[in-house]
């Protein structure tokens, strides 16, 4: 589960992000735990529609609040994607935690903004935006880190029943990752076949 500090500079963040008006949803172990997958996390990821061009504006509204960035220039990049990694340190804490702000570029990010809804999040102030699980284990799959997949098969088996398995079939195909779902799937359920719409 989030410790109380990571989720403290969640509840700073999102007060300050959200009321701009950019789509926005938390992607991280904070997400994981709403699909009843809770392990324990000491930093925030975020994901935020935001051309990189107006990036500035809003970082010098988090700069004004604590958060700091991590890199000179703040922006990093990884292939044609990018993020700010910056380190905030809550009220009578004593260790930064960090957070990611992922711009959302590719066309899965941006379909998965667009899907996002919302929940209640015990130590955060009013509901906040997370991504939904079909989107999580895409992205879970797309990292493809054992901890990722790991993670995919967890959400898999504790979420079977809700996900939208067309929506998950289409982005399989998209992003050719067929055999890395089958995996995944092995490992949730190791004595039962995915359904046949998630099969290659």
């Amino acid at each position: 589960m989030a410790t109380e500090a990571a989720l403290s500079a969640l509840d700073r963040a999102w007060s300050l992000l959200a009321p701009l008006g950019r789509p926005l949803a938390v992607i991280g172990g904070v997400a994981l735990a709403a699909w009843n997958h809770v392990r324990a996390t000491r930093d925030v990821d975020l994901l935020i529609a935001v051309d990189l061009a107006e990036i500035e504006p809003l970082l010098a509204v988090l700069r004004s609040h604590g958060f700091r960035p991590r890199h000179s220039p703040p922006v990093r990049a990884v292939g044609d994607l990018h993020f700010v990694q910056l380190l905030y340190t809550p009220p009578d804490e004593f260790y930064d935690v960090p957070l990611d702000l992922i711009l959302a570029e590719s066309a899965l990010q941006r379909s998965a903004l667009e899907r996002r809804v919302q929940r209640e999040v015990p130590g955060i102030r009013g509901p906040i935006d997370i991504l939904r699980c079909d989107d999580l284990i895409l992205f879970k799959l797309v990292a493809g880190r054992l901890i990722d997949l790991a993670d995919a098969a967890m959400l898999l088996r504790e979420n079977c029943d809700v996900l939208d398995l067309a929506y998950l079939r289409t982005w399989l195909d998209r992003l050719q990752l067929g055999a890395e779902l089958a995996g995944v799937w092995r490992e949730a359920f190791p004595d039962a076949q995915p359904p046949a719409s998630l099969r290659s």
